[in-house]
């Protein structure tokens, strides 16, 4: 049997006047929420940063080879980043590619390693030898999400899930001295890496991966802004399988006056095994006050155990709105050129404009755009 309606009330397809409603209540409830969660529009960006820092020597004499004599500081690291994606309201993504490169030493070290590179006398003395090198070479997927409250304050998380393709992870450290008819000692080393820079090990190429946190926080009003990064605030990168050598050097008469090399008489033993390390955190920070037609900022950086501070003037006023700042104890000049809403900007900065003599050098460029 059929069922029918008790009355023409429940009947979906009438009102009272015999009208057909119901498509319309249906195009009403769905046009709702369309308008409350409307997509914003997507946001491409571009983000290049490095950053390189030579305390000994002039960068491009410290990757040469060594024609003047180190001077002091014990300390040369680089950090390169390029990052491309897309932001989707206050949630990114991207593609990022990253190049760290630090390098410890002291200053005994890298007058040995200049005498060597120069063929002249080694100092009479007992040397104390330290170097120790960190680099990595890494590219992988970056979510990024922000977020921005009415009080003025704004927060942003970065994650960086990474593919690392190189890494040096070692240590030498030890005693050398001379006499008159040779050069000898010992310095132990304990190394980790993809490929052996020091004694050619061969083995099969070891994959590794990781996971890096960056963490911003700041505050903003119409008169100032204030701004922290934290680079690596947490990271972890493992290596499956990474070559290790532990050992010493020790050195021999080899009948040759005054010959600065620790010779290859090595002994130790290698292995196989999974390594993880961390990376330095990077740290910098940012006060800027508003003022009539332009804008006085301090930055502030930390790295290797060392703070440098650079105050600067931004001309709003000006075509291109100049920025230009300086690092005192460093003495390198850095000059940013931007639009008004700084979707695009370009950096330089050098404490030498004849940069083969440089020790500081810093290139960044942002650019983002709505699709």
């Amino acid at each position: 049997m059929p069922l029918k309606l008790c009355s023409e009330q429940g009947d979906f397809c009438r009102t009272g006047l015999g009208h057909r409603w119901w498509p319309f209540l249906f195009l009403g409830l769905v046009n709702v929420p369309l308008q409350s969660v409307a997509l914003p529009s997507p946001e491409v960006s571009l983000d290049f940063y490095s950053r390189t820092v030579s305390e000994a020597l002039p960068i491009n004499e410290f990757t040469g080879k060594w024609q003047q004599a180190p001077g002091g500081g014990e300390n040369t690291w680089t950090r390169n980043r390029l990052d491309t994606g897309v932001w989707l309201g206050d949630w990114g993504v991207s593609y990022t590619v990253r190049y760290d490169y630090q390098l410890k030493y002291n200053q005994a070290t890298a007058d040995l390693y200049y005498r060597d590179e120069q063929g002249l006398n080694p100092p009479q003395d007992a040397v104390p030898v330290y170097l120790n090198a960190l680099q990595l070479l890494a590219d992988g997927l970056r979510l990024k999400r922000r977020w921005s409250f009415g009080s003025g304050l704004f927060l942003q998380a970065n994650v960086s899930l990474l593919k690392a393709r190189e890494f040096q992870d070692g240590t030498i450290e030890g005693l050398l001295s001379s006499d008159e008819q040779f050069f000898a000692g010992n310095a132990s080393l304990d190394y980790r890496y993809s490929e052996d820079l020091l004694l050619e090990h061969e083995f099969e190429k070891p994959e590794g991966e990781g996971l890096t946190v960056d963490l911003v926080a700041g505050y903003q009003n119409n008169q100032r802004k204030v701004i922290v990064r934290v680079e690596d605030a947490y990271s972890l990168i493992r290596w499956e399988q990474a070559p290790y050598t532990h050992g010493k050097f020790d050195t021999a008469d080899r009948d040759v006056e005054d010959e600065v090399q620790l010779a290859p008489v090595f002994s130790g033993w290698r292995e196989l095994e999974d390594h993880e390390f961390t990376l330095p955190v990077y740290a910098t920070g940012r006060y800027v006050e508003q003022m009539d037609g332009y804008q006085l900022s301090l930055d502030m950086e930390y790295f290797a155990d060392q703070v440098r501070y650079r105050p600067g003037i931004r001309w709003g006023n000006l075509p291109g709105n100049p920025y230009v700042g300086v690092d005192g104890a460093e003495g390198q000049w850095v000059f940013t050129l931007s639009d008004d809403s700084e979707q695009l900007r370009l950096q330089l900065g050098f404490d030498d404009p004849n940069l083969e003599k440089a020790h500081s050098l810093t290139m960044a460029l942002v650019w983002s755009t709505p699709m």
